[in-house]
């Protein structure tokens, strides 16, 4: 039987909180000995706004997406490719996974261009080349990808995480997409979690203001995802015990499952 391959897109709380951290390495080492192919797409929001504000640099978002100067992105890429990537693979490494650390700028695996002049630095992914990830996945490595791109000049642009890990996800043709983040899912208006939402769903619920904020770029990212040939889509919620293993080996009905 063919191996399923998970992308996986790790953030918030669940990575900066030393115990979710653990917690989901230790996962991630039980699913490899299972045979999954595993792909780790990581983002690093609160460690870049640290760093920002230790710089003096002022934090910026508009639509869920960090405006980026110059000044920014060079914070941006020497936490998400050096600290942060290099955490998630030590982790992963202390319980014997064989990580890779890579970017998206190496191999040529994201190219962008700039989605909005008033964003800044900030890109948009015009092409996913999956050679290195697959070589990488095929020598027995799970790779852990920092979402940084290359523009058209060959200049770093900061991608969203949930961006880079749902274009990814399809260029791999992954069987699942899965976000791992700090809040429990999709909400509807009572807080109350949707465990499934189709694409018509998400597009009334964002024009009623429910889906808003960084939520935006999870539901298109899960969206891009399964139109480019991922196989399943989900926003899990990293707080709770082994929420990935659960659903994977479990099926568990877990977070907000995301359909066509």
């Amino acid at each position: 039987m063919k191996a399923s391959t998970v992308v996986i897109k790790y953030g918030g709380h669940a990575m900066d909180k030393p115990e979710l951290a653990r917690a989901f390495a230790e996962d991630l080492a039980l699913l490899a000995g299972r045979g999954f192919r595993l792909v780790v797409v990581h983002g690093g929001g609160p460690q870049i706004s640290a760093l920002l504000e230790r710089l003096h640099i002022e934090s910026r978002f508009a639509d869920g997406l960090r405006v980026t100067d110059a000044a920014t992105m060079e914070a941006v890429e020497m936490v998400l490719c050096g600290q942060v990537n290099k955490a998630v693979v030590s982790e992963l490494a202390a319980r014997g996974v064989a990580a890779a650390g890579i970017s998206g700028r190496d191999g040529g695996l994201l190219r962008a261009r700039q989605k909005n002049p008033a964003l800044g630095l900030v890109g948009e992914v015009v092409r996913v080349d999956p050679a290195l990830p697959r070589c990488l996945l095929d020598g027995g490595f799970v790779p852990v990808v920092a979402p940084v791109a290359s523009g058209p000049d060959g200049e770093a642009l900061n991608i969203n995480a949930d961006t880079a890990a749902g274009a990814l996800a399809g260029a791999l043709r992954a069987e699942y997409f899965v976000l791992i983040s700090d809040v429990p899912g999709v909400l509807n208006g009572e807080g109350k979690l949707l465990p499934r939402l189709d694409g018509a769903a998400i597009a009334s619920l964002r024009e009623a203001g429910v889906i808003s904020g960084g939520m935006i770029p999870k539901v298109e990212a899960c969206l891009g995802a399964l139109a480019a040939g991922c196989g399943r889509a989900l926003i899990l919620d990293g707080r709770a015990p082994s929420s990935l293993r659960r659903f994977l080996l479990e099926e568990a009905p877990l977070g907000t499952l995301v359909t066509p």
